[in-house]
């Protein structure tokens, strides 16, 4: 009997383990609306913090970078912007290109597919300072630095992973799929990333 349940707990890992996957890029299916946005929230109130204490900026929409000035009130900030310029392109694209939009959807599933950007956050204790005259006088020296060779390396499945999370967020608020909804994704991010910079450039 014993062997018997060995079996189907053995045979049943792979099962949860897809889901738990399925979950990490979609969670969408089980976390919508209201939830989503206060799971999204704590995320973003985590970045804020820690990326104060680790010098980690989310100074743009999908990028980052370290700053030894970096204040708590312009961490917060940072990341306000973000997510205003972000939600606001994902809303106007969305009327776009869909009749049956939810904004109430859209706001907080967009909100918690910032969470993966909490681990660069984290990551950004291990990063070493570099002498800012130095790296003007030789750009390579950044290559010299094995912590920010990690973190660069660390950045990609991390921005990959939360642009794959918007992009199931705006499919399942505004019901498109296909060519519509990468060319929606694509132009309300390029479009959010610019608005970003400029504001946070222009007033911070």
């Amino acid at each position: 009997m014993r062997k018997i349940l060995n079996e189907k707990y053995i045979k049943s890992i792979p099962m949860k383990t897809k889901e738990v996957l399925r979950l990490l890029i979609n969670p969408y299916t089980r976390i919508t609306g209201f939830l989503a946005f206060g799971l999204g929230l704590v995320f973003l109130f985590l970045m804020g913090l820690v990326g104060a204490y680790s010098r980690t900026a989310f100074d743009g929409v999908l990028d980052m970078h370290f700053s030894s000035d970096l204040s708590m009130s312009n961490s917060f900030y940072y990341l306000t912007i973000d997510m205003f310029c972000l939600i606001f392109l994902m809303w106007s694209v969305g009327q776009f290109v869909s009749n049956n939009f939810r904004l109430v959807n859209l706001v907080g599933t967009v909100t918690l597919a910032k969470a993966p950007y909490l681990i660069l956050a984290l990551a950004g204790y291990l990063v070493k300072s570099i002498d800012l005259s130095e790296l003007q006088r030789n750009p390579g020296a950044i290559f010299q630095s094995s912590s920010l060779v990690f973190i660069t390396l660390l950045s990609l499945p991390v921005i990959i992973w939360s642009i794959t999370l918007m992009y199931n967020a705006l499919k399942s608020s505004c019901t498109i799929k296909g060519t519509k909804l990468i060319i929606a994704l694509v132009l309300a991010l390029i479009s959010a990333e610019i608005v970003s910079k400029i504001l946070i450039y222009e007033f911070l």
